[in-house]
């Protein structure tokens, strides 16, 4: 195998591309860009190469090795100002594949749904400064990246489920999607309910319109009861080319850059392999793939960025761009993240759910269902999702104070910031528009601090808001390349976050779980508490207590005009260089309700021809390794 090669001899190398970072998008840019074979691509990863690892491959086993630091950076936020101090898990794949390898389901983040955004929410990259960034060039490269299987299970079937549209999916990429093989029993009760509630169906979120009750795709290959993601669909079919080259398990610590060239022009990319310090060089350009949290990090790290910050840990500034990290008042395009919290039912026993896997009987059972590609260990754990415009979870009387409350944040925003704003506010008034999310999780949510009861069986649901107005940042901590970001959400710092929450929460309480059918399973409600649950009041405490992310950090380096704090150019192109790219979701502009976002596969021809383009999977809304 060619590709993955020693850290000695990747120094001694001249590449035409070098990657920073082997994850869910530098992968699939390596790929592209190595189809050619007189181009040299060479890409570092922090992580390793893992291609036999059950917990990585077997769907049902999704999540297993969040915290593991073989696997996961395992990164924390700074303490919480709006949460009475708390800090909370950030985890991010460290590995080829990034954190599409370590998905608590499979594909995007970490989630194995591959749902879309909606189209306005795509055409608003363009609205914001980038043009030739909109749904219909975004669809061409969702297409170009998957192979969207047929429906085989009479389950599917037999509750409305069809073949995929051809004008909406893709027939012979990489990644392979399909329907669940599995389905947990309260799946489709869930839909109905939602139907019942007036929220209807929606037999094909991925076709420009997402708001509704729908089943996901999953990035499983039915034919193998595998998951499918950048390392195993991208790399492993390729490993072999004789222009690619791996080195894993070396940190990257800065982009070298000529003394003397205006723009900026880099040179090389130092990194740490074991105990040595390398540096590798490069002919044409070097492409940031490290992710939302990482990215900026190096980018600080090599001199670019904010002088206050760069100062602070003796780093020289090299480029004045005060939009990495995004942490100034003034500048708009800070972190920004979904927030969610979760509640726990427990229902009638003779549901099987996950809470069975406790049973190492059952367990043996699934692991022999497995073999022939049956069971829940076949498929993701969560494939039932209800995107819920504003008027499904609030009154006429409460959008308008929303509304209200939002335009005077807008009012007192920087001009920059105001765009966004102005942009969310439209996205919430529109009954078309998802601003909250349901997700049904059949078990025991499985971090929550609670216990469950043995033998019982339960059903927990994930609420959360799509387009959150608090924004935070990540900025350097230390001056030492291996040591965290000081990663800063910010969470409801705008309080507006909170009340949405809140009501999308409620909504979930008092409506879904006590509306037919759904109803009839429930046994009792065991998260939030009666007392959590007695008032607005003490709701909001639950929230504040239990709240995390959803793994979907995105805009810490923003494709923005630069005086709205953007950090690269349409053409992913980082201002003030000549030859840096950014390919990752940190170059997002603003918070959608998407899962999974193209950016990177055909950034390769932004390389090789500086065509404006986008990714065929490959900016997952997630940090990658680096």
């Amino acid at each position: 195998m060619a590709a993955i090669i020693t850290a000695e001899r990747f120094a001694s190398m001249e590449f035409d591309y070098i990657i920073i970072g082997g994850g869910t998008a530098g992968l699939v840019l390596a790929t592209r860009l190595s189809e050619d074979a007189s181009t040299i691509v060479g890409v570092i990863e922090a992580g390793d190469w893992n291609p036999n690892v059950d917990a990585i491959n077997v769907p049902g086993l999704c999540g297993s090795i969040l915290g593991n630091s073989k696997y996961d950076w395992s990164f924390n936020t700074t303490p919480q100002r709006h949460l009475g101090g708390r800090s909370v898990f950030q985890p991010r794949g460290k590995a080829l594949g990034g954190s599409s390898m370590e998905s608590c389901t499979c594909l995007s983040s970490l989630d194995a749904s591959t749902y879309r955004a909606s189209a306005r929410e795509y055409d608003a990259f363009e609205a914001l400064g980038n043009p030739g960034w909109n749904w219909n060039e975004f669809l061409k490269y969702f297409k170009k990246s998957e192979t969207a299987m047929s429906v085989t299970s009479s389950t599917a079937q037999e509750n409305g489920l069809r073949d995929p549209d051809p004008r909406y999916h893709g027939v012979s990429g990489p990644i392979v999607k399909a329907y669940p093989t599995w389905f947990n029993p309260l799946h489709f009760t869930f839909l109905d309910t939602l139907e019942t509630l007036g929220i209807p169906r929606n037999p094909d979120p991925d076709s420009g319109s997402n708001v509704g009750g729908a089943t996901s795709f999953l990035s499983i290959d039915p034919r193998t009861a595998r998951r499918t993601y950048s390392a195993s669909a991208y790399f492993q079919p390729n490993a072999e080319r004789q222009n690619l080259f791996i080195l894993t398990n070396a940190v990257a610590t800065k982009i070298m850059f000529d003394a003397i060239t205006r723009p900026l022009c880099a040179v090389g990319v130092q990194y740490i392999h074991g105990d040595q310090i390398y540096c590798a060089a490069v002919r044409k350009e070097v492409v940031l793939a490290a992710g939302s949290l990482q990215t900026p990090q190096i980018l600080e790290l090599s001199g670019i960025g904010r002088a206050d910050v760069l100062e602070k840990h003796g780093i020289q500034q090299i480029l004045d761009l005060p939009g990495v990290g995004e942490n100034l008042p003034m500048v708009p395009t800070r972190p920004q993240d979904h927030v969610k919290v979760y509640s726990i039912h427990e229902i009638n026993p003779d549901n099987e759910t996950l809470d069975d896997a406790l049973d190492p009987e059952v367990a043996a059972k699934q692991w022999e269902l497995y073999k022939s590609h049956l069971g829940y260990l076949s498929t993701a754990s969560v494939s039932a999702y209800g995107f819920l415009p504003a008027t499904a979870f609030a009154s006429e009387t409460q959008i308008a104070q929303w509304k209200e409350q939002a335009l005077a944040a807008a009012r007192s925003a920087p001009a920059s910031l105001r765009k966004q704003l102005e942009l969310q506010i439209h996205w919430f008034l529109d009954p078309e528009s998802a601003e909250g999310e349901l997700l049904l999780y059949p078990g025991f949510y499985h971090s929550s601090p609670r216990k469950p009861t043995p033998g019982a069986r339960y059903s927990s649901m994930v609420s959360s808001i799509m387009h959150p107005l608090s924004r935070g940042s990540v900025h350097i901590a230390s001056p030492d390349p291996t040591a965290p970001p000081a990663i800063d959400p910010n969470y409801f710092s705008n309080p507006l976050d909170l009340d949405l929450l809140l009501a999308v929460l409620k909504f979930a309480l008092t409506k879904v779980y006590k509306t037919k059918p759904l109803c009839e399973a429930v046994r009792a409600q065991v998260a939030p508490s009666p007392d959590e649950s007695a008032s607005d009041e003490a709701l909001k405490e639950y929230i504040k207590k239990e709240c995390a992310c959803v793994f979907h950090p995105i805009g810490t380096a923003s494709m923005l005009p630069q005086e709205d704090g953007g950090v690269v150019d349409p053409d992913l192109k980082v201002y003030g260089t000549s030859n840096v790219r950014i390919v990752d979701a940190s170059v997002i502009p603003i918070v959608s309700s998407f899962w999974s976002l193209q950016i990177s596969d055909n950034s390769s021809d932004t390389c090789t021809a500086n065509i404006c383009s986008y990714t065929s999977y490959g900016v997952c809304d997630c940090g990658e390794g680096r």
